[in-house]
């Protein structure tokens, strides 16, 4: 069985070669970052999709034909569909960049760097009173936990592709100490059933998840580093 493969890079990877593959829209997307460090996350999110969609099917990374329409308003800001597959989901939080491929089905991932800075309250923006109750700290908890629920709410919604249209508080996980798992959503109570869930190894000082919808049973999940993919083909 083809496994859901998960690329693994950092901003700092990113070079002019890989600003060269982005298409007019997306370097006019990149253009409107304000910081350095955004503009390489996107930028090396773009250009590991493109290398990877590309070396899978054959195709040089610039012609990979990949649309980010947004599903309410049709402008490209919306998450990326390569046109005839893989499914593919981005993510990028401090110095990490992921890129999930599946060849089966639609799927989510999300990465969370532990520093990142938290409002107060937004334990009660994130998970739902029974998670809360769930939960050794209540609403007190702590950071790590707090972004382990986080990250498989966000992977489930990026998977499903409601995304921001969705309240984190409607979609139930499992507990941080537990195995990941959807556990219920009270406007899409088929999801539970559809739903495949697996913990991601990003390094010390994050926190990760991917979400796997309509998935064959037992599918299997590759990390890679994304550092082989990125470095230039050597010349004949």
């Amino acid at each position: 069985m083809e496994p859901v493969t998960v690329w693994w890079g950092e901003p700092g990877w990113a070079g002019a070669e890989h600003v060269a593959l982005l298409d007019p829209v997306e370097r006019g997307r990149r253009d409107r970052f304000l910081r350095d460090a955004d503009r390489n996350r996107f930028t090396l999110g773009v250009a590991v999709t493109r290398l990877a969609v590309g070396a899978l099917r054959g195709l040089p990374p610039e012609r990979v034909p990949i649309s980010r329409a947004c599903a309410d308003c049709g402008k490209p800001h919306g998450r990326p569909v390569v046109e005839g597959g893989p499914h593919v989901s981005v993510s990028h939080s401090g110095d990490r960049v992921a890129v999930a491929l599946s060849p089966h089905g639609p799927v989510g991932v999300d990465v969370e760097a532990a520093d990142r800075e938290l409002g107060a309250g937004i334990v009660r923006h994130v998970l739902g009173a029974s998670e809360i109750e769930a939960s050794a700290g209540g609403p007190d908890m702590g950071r790590d936990e707090l972004l382990t629920y986080w990250t498989r709410k966000e992977a489930v919604v990026k998977a499903t592709g409601d995304g921001l249209r969705v309240p984190l508080t409607d979609v139930t996980v499992s507990p941080a100490a537990e195995a990941p798992g959807l556990l219920a959503w009270g406007r899409r109570p088929d999801m539970p059933g559809r739903i495949v869930m697996r913990t991601l190894d990003p390094g010390e000082g994050y926190a990760a998840a991917i979400a796997l919808l309509d998935h064959p049973p037992g599918v299997p999940v590759v990390e890679r580093s994304a550092a082989d993919l990125l470095r230039p083909a050597p010349r004949p």
